[in-house]
């Protein structure tokens, strides 16, 4: 049975806001087009101006619409008239902090189509003119509005244990998916709501045009690291990668010592005589909620205590450092949808792990008050939620299927395997007993699709 906590729970990726700089010039160019400049530190004299319509007003220099009251460089910094935002490309032409601090309505006015004229009006800037219509400003006024605009599927996130998954697991024939739209929205969706999918019958062959890159381009473009746009899991000798091997490979997260981890991995198999090798799919998140519910002292030192990855071999040297568990910094006001707590991601690859770089001295413990010890105990109590045999999801790769599963929150293994001959394992002509060709999509290019696909 899942606990209060495992039934509906949503949460969002930190939404990464880059600022364009421009060059003196264009900046000098904006500030006399746009009646904006850098900064001001100038106390605006109290007005009352007032519209036709009574649900807004301008009182004491700022604009009142229904119970909210505006700050003005949040409003004016939201005008998107055609000097403000460019048409056609829907790009910004100006930066926030070009927008005066004193800047204050000079005047409110209803139009015929019932929208509202705000003349904005500062010192030492020209003024300026926004239009707003009523269903606009009723967004900007709305915080549930600003975060749905960007995570309206949040909501529909579903946290699972193995019977759970088994309800409500996507799986699709991969010509479905490759030419019913609806097919295709399913999965996508299906693939954020439980972060692991499937597509079912696919042709488990080798082309020129390889498949789970065929697979990962509907949805986006491909994230290409060292091993290239699609690699191969086979068993090798001397192999680099423990991935690579037959032995059991023990429950991870790929590529943990990049800054930008994949957020999703494919996997297609083309062929599967391996004694064992069976799959296994945990949802950390799943655990991380419910060591949140059991030990918050253990959750919130996993979201502190820093860990790092690495990889060094081959002639490549990767290393990052991340908590195991990073929180949503942003939407912490909790709302019937969101919960208070909101987990961004799960950082777990114990094959991948480096030897700790901080806080393992007593005297760096005392200091940044992280204890090395209470970390060692919470991640204890956390491998026992995911190793919990009910929490785990086990099945087999049959030739043709094609997994997708996020890889920032579905932690996946492999059992060990046995092969009929050694000459399987590793056929110079491509012959393997166990094949999987494999792909990352940036979790970017993800969002991307789902936010499309949703209608946002």
């Amino acid at each position: 049975m899942m606990s209060g906590l495992s039934r509906l729970v949503c949460f969002t990726r930190r939404v990464d806001h880059r600022v364009g700089f421009c060059a003196k010039g264009i900046f000098s160019l904006y500030t006399r087009q746009r009646g904006l400049r850098r900064y001001s530190s100038a106390v605006s004299s109290k007005n009352t101006l007032e519209a036709t319509d009574p649900e807004i007003a301008c009182n004491d220099n700022q604009i009142s619409f229904k119970h909210t009251t505006f700050e003005n460089v949040f409003l004016r910094d939201a005008c998107s008239c055609s000097e403000c935002v460019d048409p056609s490309t829907q790009q910004r032409r100006f930066s926030t902090g070009q927008i005066p601090l004193d800047i204050h309505p000079k005047s409110v006015t209803q139009t015929e189509n019932e929208e509202y004229k705000i003349t904005w009006t500062a010192k030492e800037a020209d003024d300026h003119v926004s239009v707003y219509s009523q269903n606009r400003l009723e967004q900007l006024a709305s915080s549930s509005w600003r975060y749905n605009s960007r995570w309206q599927f949040a909501r529909d996130t579903v946290l699972w244990d193995a019977a759970t998954l088994r309800g409500t697991l996507v799986s699709r024939l991969y010509d479905e998916y490759m030419n019913d739209d609806l097919a295709f929205k399913d999965v996508v969706l299906g693939l954020y709501s439980t972060g692991l999918a499937f597509l079912r019958n696919a042709p488990a062959r080798v082309d020129s045009e390889v498949l789970v890159e065929k697979v990962a381009r509907k949805i986006g473009y491909i994230k290409e690291t060292f091993y290239g746009t699609s690699w191969d899991v086979v068993s090798l000798p001397d192999a680099k990668n423990i991935a690579y091997t037959s032995e059991n490979l023990p429950l991870h997260m790929d590529l943990l010592y990049y800054e930008s981890p994949p957020g999703v991995q494919l996997l297609h198999c083309i062929t599967n005589r391996a004694d064992g090798g069976e799959s296994v799919y945990v949802d950390s998140f799943y655990a991380a909620y419910e060591l949140l519910a059991t030990d918050p002292v253990s959750f919130y030192s996993l979201t502190r205590f820093p860990v790092t990855f690495h990889y060094r071999n081959d002639g490549y040297h990767y290393a990052y450092t991340r908590p195991v568990i990073e929180l949503d910094s942003f939407y912490k006001k909790p709302t019937p949808e969101h919960p208070p707590v909101r987990i961004k991601s799960i950082n777990y690859s114990p094959p991948f792990q480096a030897p700790f770089e901080h806080f393992v001295t007593q005297d760096e413990g005392v200091e940044r008050k992280l204890d090395f010890r209470e970390f060692i105990r919470a991640l204890n109590t956390f491998e026992k939620i995911i190793h919990e045999p009910s929490h785990q999801f086990e099945t087999k790769f049959r030739p043709g299927d094609v997994a997708l599963f996020m890889n920032r929150r579905v932690l996946h293994s492999r059992r060990g395997f046995k092969l009929t001959s050694l000459t399987e394992s590793h056929d110079n002509d491509g012959n393997y007993g166990r094949w999987l060709k494999g792909t990352y999509l940036d979790i970017d290019s993800f969002y991307s699709k789902l936010r499309e696909l949703s209608g946002l």
